[in-house]
């Protein structure tokens, strides 16, 4: 692996994506259902706008794993469901999701790199992939294999992070870069601050004013400062990749704004300025 996938592999094994959500044991029974619970709550949006019943028959894959809720969902209706990530810890906790379900038996979940998958050309029906390559530099490579493995009128079923919405304009770009400059007085008279707000010092203390550039800035306000790799997405720029890589895009919503209102309002609001830019794509 080149070095940045290593970095990104080393940041996702030590930070396994919404274990930190869940106040149960992991990897207990009643960690998985805590977090099943939490995840279709906080993007609720999710069991309106995909379709998991409609791998009824088909061979699905899912590319990167988080903790395996959505495999579960896939699972359950799939001819068979196959999970790659490039971690070892999504690989364990969708296992083990799976198993504790009784899903182990048309579910696996393998480790992979999604720009040079292991599977062989035309063997998917169905793949998806929620809120992952936007953590990889080499988008368009995965595209391309994704293409590749998935048969003739395949779907490809994508969230990539929103440029066009409320977080990225109003909440990284401008309130976030306000707060980080609060941390720096704080930090050089001593006040003691939290450890998001500490980590963020620190970086820009090895990198300099570069960590806060306009396109470097963005990275480390998704997933964490140490996250070094979110690439944040036009429409138009995800139209284009998909494009060429074979791709003939069916439909795109947006999703997400969690502001602490009622289900209804925040879909309304999210469908023109939410962070999750949710793609239909068929081959």
């Amino acid at each position: 692996m080149d070095k940045s996938l290593e970095q990104i592999e080393t940041f996702w094994n030590d930070n396994l994506c919404g274990n930190h959500f869940v106040n149960a044991p992991y990897p207990s029974r009643e960690f998985f259902e805590e977090y099943r619970t939490f995840r279709y709550k906080k993007t609720h949006h999710l069991n309106s706008y995909i379709d998991w019943a409609s791998a009824k028959g088909r061979d699905v894959l899912e590319v990167g794993l988080g903790i395996g809720a959505d495999g579960t969902r896939w699972a359950k209706h799939a001819s068979t469901y196959t999970g790659v990530d490039l971690t070892d810890e999504a690989v364990h906790a969708t296992n083990k999701h799976l198993q504790l379900l009784g899903l182990d038996k048309t579910g696996k979940a393998v480790k992979g790199n999604a720009e040079k998958l292991q599977f062989d050309d035309a063997q998917f029906d169905i793949v998806y992939s929620h809120g992952v390559l936007h953590h990889t530099d080499n988008i368009k490579n995965t595209f391309n294999e994704i293409n590749r493995v998935l048969k003739k009128d395949g779907q490809f079923i994508v969230m990539l992070y929103a440029k066009q919405s409320f977080n990225y304009w109003l909440r990284i770009q401008v309130w976030f870069r306000v707060r980080f400059l609060i941390a720096l007085i704080l930090n050089l008279f001593n006040i003691n601050q939290s450890d998001l707000w500490k980590n963020h010092v620190r970086n820009f203390k090895k990198k300099g004013w570069a960590y806060f550039s306009w396109n470097d800035w963005p990275h480390h306000c998704t997933d964490g400062p140490d996250c070094d790799v979110a690439n944040i997405y036009t429409r138009k720029e995800v139209k284009k990749m998909l494009s060429e890589a074979g791709f003939k895009v069916q439909e795109m919503k947006q999703a997400h704004f969690p502001a602490g209102l009622s289900e209804k309002t925040e879909q309304k609001l999210a469908s023109f300025m939410g962070f999750h830019l949710i793609t239909w794509a068929k081959k």
